[in-house]
């Protein structure tokens, strides 16, 4: 092929890619590990190079000037149009700083296809390195994938667990690119979150780099957690139904020209806040003096999503939201939702988290703004021409409405663990009624550890006690008898357990009551039990079994069957399999049960609140 008939763009930038794989193949360490993997397929190391080769034809990425112009200002507008960008410049200018020093490596969350192109712009915008972009070849249509293998984009297969060839070939490339020092960024979740929290992180590329320091490849990166949180999303309502069980569209041209229609009415802010970065090798040093072993990569992942929570703010959508999901089907007027967003805020001001225009929730002004603003969306619907305006989740849209609660949900999961706690009375074999307390809030946190990213046993244990000082600062004197903890939880502005927890739960309790009715000989196919646990939850909701529709969840169903893996229900004929089965069934069962309860005291305490201002 004639290389200059085509775009002398294109083809100078064809050569240079070549050129990059050539010389990634000719150092000593990738010929020693191709050489290695030969030995271990038994191929020859011809034959082992020349498929990586291909591979690496693949992957590498160049940065023409040409092609991220196009990036920058072709692709990105095309993505970035519908919100105005809220950034944390004092962040930027200090990662400027370090980067004068060390690479970066930007792990940001993933909620929309956004994404990349906002923190691109932002960093551009303050004369910041490019980064070299790793996401999946989904995106290598043209033209999207033509222009980002040229501005530093680097596209590999969705799946590659059994290609070993490839497998080294990412893993190599990825080592080089360490090795000189460039910046990298990728999304560790695998995919955009359907829920708007955090998914469970991937760990194949963050190996990868772990690897590279390990064997003396690459020098110290800083991880760079990365939070980017959106007042409304217009793909959010394709996400839900996908999550809810549609087919997922494909993308190409015509996805791309769709999406980028819908981009051009503007939705508000974009928020970017950034992590405190984490310096890799000294990661490693300390899990090696701590004995990680083989759960180092977990941990550093685990401490990367823990500072991006950190540095998560909530927003004014999220708390309004997560006040209309807290009544199932009720509407309410304006004085109502702004009477049920008070106490959050003041819940937010008092643990002093990070938020961003909360200050406008104060006035009922500000909440008006907000509900009109998902009335334009279609989350919800206003019902004009009686004695008031009243607002409710719009019909079909309340994973939608989730979506916005659960970017902040991280910070009120504690919280409504202890307002549970409260409630049970499963441990009283216990001496104190604390002790009862703080082992019905493990057992939660051990229900749940898949599904949120909690802090070790011991710190848990101190957050457990802030939370029950905000709730009342006697707290140990007045929660002696069960009695005096159901007064206490009374007598609170508002309860939350069932407004953060309940769709979650629920979820898991779909997947115990269907695994459950499993035969214990056979072996579980995930995706069979999925598709099965849509069904039935979508008829349990239905049936007002289960009082979220947000519960069916692909996404939330998949943490539940993490759960089970851990515990050991998912292998056929292990040890009185049926029996263990029916146990967690039931303590899912006692969970949903203790969600209803805590909402049934919050509609008491409104009650009393309305009869008392009569």
């Amino acid at each position: 092929m004639n290389l200059m008939a085509l775009n002398p763009v294109v083809a100078a930038t064809l050569i240079m890619r070549g050129q990059v794989a050539k010389k990634v193949a000719a150092t000593e360490r990738f010929q020693t590990q191709v050489a290695t993997l030969a030995a271990q397929l038994k191929r020859s190391p011809e034959e082992v190079m020349a498929e990586a080769m291909v591979g690496l034809a693949e992957i590498v990425t160049v940065q023409s000037p040409a092609f991220a112009a196009a990036f920058d200002y072709g692709l990105g507008p095309l993505h970035t149009r519908a919100w105005t960008v809220d950034a944390d410049a004092a962040a930027l200018a200090n990662l400027k700083q370090l980067n004068e020093q060390n690479a970066l490596v930007y792990l940001p969350t993933h909620r929309s296809y956004a994404d990349p192109f906002i923190l691109s712009r932002l960093l551009r915008d303050h004369g910041m390195k490019r980064n070299h972009i790793l996401g999946g070849n989904n995106l290598g249509f043209w033209p999207l994938g033509t222009i980002v293998r040229r501005s530093g984009g680097i596209l590999i297969r969705r799946s590659f667990q059994k290609d070993e060839i490839y497998k080294l070939v990412v893993r190599e490339y990825l080592a080089w690119l360490a090795s000189q020092r460039l910046n990298l960024e990728w999304y560790m979740e695998g995919g955009r979150s359907r829920t708007g929290k955090l998914r469970p992180p991937k760990y194949g590329l963050l190996s990868y780099l772990v690897s590279a320091i390990q064997s003396g490849g690459a020098d110290d990166m800083l991880l760079v957690p990365v939070s980017t949180t959106y007042d409304q999303m217009h793909e959010v309502g394709v996400m839900a139904a996908e999550e809810a069980g549609a087919p997922k569209a494909q993308e190409n041209l015509l996805w791309l020209a769709g999406y980028a229609r819908t981009q051009q009415r503007r939705i508000g802010k974009a928020y970017v806040r950034f992590g405190e970065p984490l310096s890799l090798r000294e990661a490693l040093e300390r899990a090696d003096h701590e004995g990680g072993g083989k759960w180092t990569v977990a941990k550093i992942a685990f401490e990367v999503f823990q500072r991006i929570n950190e540095c998560t703010p909530v927003t004014a959508p999220a708390l309004v939201t997560f006040a209309l999901l807290g009544v199932h089907e009720r509407a309410l007027t304006l004085s109502e939702v702004h009477d049920q967003v008070q106490p959050l805020l003041d819940y937010a001001q008092a643990r002093q988290l990070p938020g961003c225009g909360l200050e406008t929730l104060r006035e009922p002004e500000g909440v008006e703004d907000i509900l009109h603003a998902l009335v334009r969306a279609g989350v919800v619907s206003g019902h004009e021409g009686g004695t008031a305006t009243v607002y409710k989740i719009e019909h079909g849209q309340h994973s939608v409405a989730a979506f916005y609660r659960n970017s902040a949900i991280h910070w009120f999961v504690n919280r409504a663990i202890l307002e549970l706690a409260l409630l049970d009375d499963t441990h009283d074999d216990l001496a104190g009624p604390l002790e009862r307390a703080w082992a019905a809030a493990f057992a939660l946190r051990d229900l749940l550890k898949f599904e949120f990213f909690f802090s070790d046993k011991a710190t848990f244990r101190e957050e457990q006690k802030a939370e029950s000082r905000i709730i009342d600062p006697k707290f140990r004197q007045r929660a002696a008898t069960a009695k005096d903890r159901r007064e206490i939880l009374l007598k609170l502005p508002v309860l939350i357990a069932h407004r953060v927890l309940a769709p979650f739960i629920e979820a898991y309790f779909i997947v115990a009551d269907r695994l459950a009715a499993q035969p214990v000989d056979a072996k579980i196919d995930k995706k069979a039990l999925t598709e099965e646990c849509l069904r039935v939850g979508r008829q349990y909701v239905l049936q007002q079994r289960l009082g979220n529709p947000e519960c069916v969840s692909r996404e939330v169903f998949g943490n539940a069957l993490s759960l089970a893996a851990n515990r050991d229900l998912l292998t056929p004929g292990a040890p009185d399999l049926a029996q263990r089965r029916q146990a967690f069934a039931d303590e899912l069962a006692a969970a949903v049960q203790g969600v209803a309860d805590i909402e049934e005291l919050d509609r008491m305490r409104r009650s009393a609140k309305a009869k008392a201002a009569r």
